[in-house]
């Protein structure tokens, strides 16, 4: 997963849309031994609040077969405090309209040893209205959320063709965060 990551990275860096980045993060994945086995529809929703905003996540998870990883999901959010962030963010930190991607992989061994990833992303896009009658303003905000990813098992055999070059791209890469950080 690493690896799909650095690849979109260097493929898309800086302001790209979130969503080509998204597609091809996927598809190094599928590239580096991953079967889709389940799609995330991707159908735009509107969300006021944290709670809505864990519920459609999973719910949308747990439509999917996987209803451990929905949990996986959840318990993510709480041990990271990512609750408190988002709560933040949808209480009055967005002064200004903004979008942006979250993604977030749960995974688990199967009884049938078979390894499955839920990789669940967010795109989001704010909107904040300003409704002005003389001397009076009102703020309101719109958040939509647009789900993407899917289930992924991981396939070992296919794997074995890319491990070199999976490896490559992160040693590359960690070589890079040290001499980065020996600079400093």
């Amino acid at each position: 997963m690493l690896y799909a990551e650095l690849a979109a990275n260097d493929k898309y860096p800086g302001q790209v849309s979130k969503k080509v980045w998204f597609d091809y993060y996927q598809g190094r994945l599928l590239k580096a031994g991953f079967t889709l086995k389940a799609i995330i529809p991707s159908e735009p929703l509107r969300v006021s609040n944290v709670n809505q905003l864990l519920s459609v996540s999973h719910t949308i998870i747990g439509r999917l077969g996987v209803e451990r990883l929905g949990q996986l999901v959840e318990e993510t959010y709480a041990a990271l405090r990512l609750d408190e962030f988002a709560w933040n963010f949808f209480r009055g930190n967005v002064a200004n309209s903004g979008s942006g991607i979250l993604k977030c992989a749960p995974c688990e061994r199967l009884d049938s040893g078979d390894v499955v990833v839920c990789l669940y992303g967010l795109r989001y896009s704010t909107t904040v209205i300003e409704d002005g009658f003389f001397f009076w303003s009102e703020f309101g905000k719109e958040v939509v959320i647009i789900p993407d990813g899917g289930v992924f098992a991981f396939n070992r055999e296919v794997f074995e063709n890319y491990r070199g070059r999976v490896h490559e791209k992160i040693g590359a890469y960690s070589d890079k965060i040290l001499v980065r950080k020996l600079k400093l």
